[in-house]
């Protein structure tokens, strides 16, 4: 008596359904650009992971890091489409804020009277290059859904490579910050993505939710309170990610039709 498998003639009906599945959609990413051009112009607002600072474990005297935010233009072309998968590469330049603070509210250690001030410079501009896998999940009527990932390079330009600063109050000291000095120039890091597609009559326009993974610092070094009246000095080290979450819009042109 032959013995039946139940369980192996159910996998065997559900892999023939997920291969059916798979052939009715299979070309989404290969008719994604029928119409539009595979090259577009891209976006992008990131808000940076906030940065581990030593804290001075005094609230009255204290140096503080917030997240930073950075704004992205660029290019990105979509190079190769096979069935569900697509493959693009994109040329961003990046503006990037640091934004800081620096708290001394003991006034009898700077001359009788409080300190609580921030400051937000933008003077960091980056060079990123990421290429991108994404498999086309779903495709209907004018929209589409998909999920990728892939590896990026940075470029960075550092301000001011000596990177330090400081301040003084009535021509004393009392805080300064030092960056590394070796920075390197180039960046590497990954990175995962969720796009929404919206087909329109002239434009095709996708939005993306990005996280990155920075495997560099972005910026480390140290700091230093002193020359305070009533206190002891505090040093402490601070060290910013690079790791970011944004979001981006991409416009493609539609083809325009050529006369016979």
């Amino acid at each position: 008596m032959v013995k039946v498998n139940i369980k192996l003639i159910a996998m065997s009906f559900m892999l023939i359904a997920i291969l059916k599945i798979e052939s009715l959609s299979a070309q989404i990413a290969e008719n994604l650009y029928k119409n539009y051009h595979k090259w577009g112009l891209i976006i992008q607002y990131n808000i940076f992971d906030a940065t581990n600072i030593t804290p001075t474990n005094n609230p009255n005297i204290n140096y503080e890091i917030f997240k930073n935010k950075l704004y992205a233009l660029g290019i990105v072309y979509n190079f190769y489409q096979y069935k569900n998968w697509n493959f693009k590469a994109e040329l961003q330049l990046q503006w990037y804020g640091h934004h800081d603070g620096i708290r001394i509210l003991e006034s009898e250690n700077i001359a009788s009277f409080d300190f609580d001030r921030e400051y937000f410079t933008e003077h960091d501009k980056m060079g990123y290059l990421p290429i991108t896998t994404e498999y086309m999940l779903l495709s209907k009527g004018n929209f589409g859904f998909s999920f990728g990932g892939g590896i990026g390079l940075t470029y960075y330009w550092h301000y001011d490579i000596s990177g330090s600063s400081g301040l003084a109050i009535n021509d004393t000291v009392v805080f300064e910050a030092f960056e590394r000095e070796d920075y390197p120039l180039f960046y590497f890091s990954s990175h995962i993505q969720a796009s929404i597609y919206f087909k329109r009559e002239k434009f095709m326009l996708q939005t993306s939710l990005v996280y990155k993974k920075s495997y560099t610092s972005f910026k480390t070094g140290t700091y230093e309170f002193k020359n305070l009246k009533a206190s002891s000095d505090i040093n402490g080290i601070f060290d910013q990610s690079g790791n970011f979450l944004g979001i981006s819009a991409t416009i493609y042109p539609k083809k325009t039709l050529k006369r016979k």
